[in-house]
């Protein structure tokens, strides 16, 4: 009898502790975790199709317009998703929640206005144009791309610094060391 209760005891004072501590993630930190992971997600598609089109672009041969185009538009889809994953996102229920979440979504209406001007810029590439004419039409397409990831860094750096608890939520999720 004198083990169950030893046992029923120390597993209560086990629970106590254990509520005690942890008690989960605090909304800025979750939110953080959401936006940080979206834009992660982004930038890796992004660096990709970029890296492929230098690869492709330093070796031409048969099919590099295609392939390029292909990568472009793969860039521009992965920003039009970020888009709108950020805009899903609600905002953290704070008190700087609703001001963190219109700048995330300034950043969003930035990056959907870049996402369509690369979409035209593609799509007025003529079909048999050559890789010269090809590569001239897509050139604007690296620096605007370019400014994006600023744009986001610049972003997510406002909204970390716009309240204690929101630096702190960014500073403990996660997908935010990236960003560090």
């Amino acid at each position: 009898m004198r083990l169950i209760a030893s046992f029923i005891s120390a597993s209560a004072t086990l629970l106590v502790v254990a509520a005690g501590c942890g008690a989960g993630a605090s909304p800025e930190e979750k939110w953080a975790d959401s936006v940080c992971s979206s834009i992660g997600d982004w930038k890796s598609q992004v660096q990709q199709a970029k890296d492929d089109i230098s690869t492709k672009l330093s070796s031409p041969g048969t099919g590099t317009l295609t392939a390029v185009n292909t990568d472009v538009r793969n860039a521009v889809d992965a920003t039009n998703k970020l888009a709108t994953d950020l805009k899903a996102i609600g905002p953290p229920d704070t008190e700087k929640g609703a001001q963190a979440k219109q700048q995330v979504d300034a950043l969003a209406t930035q990056l959907q206005s870049t996402a369509s001007t690369a979409k035209q810029t593609v799509n007025s590439v003529p079909a048999n144009s050559t890789l010269v004419e090809t590569a001239q039409k897509l050139a604007p397409l690296a620096p605007a791309l370019e400014s994006l990831d600023t744009a986001a860094s610049s972003a997510l750096a406002s909204v970390k610094e716009s309240s204690a608890a929101l630096k702190e939520g960014f500073d403990k999720a996660d997908s935010c060391k990236q960003f560090r």
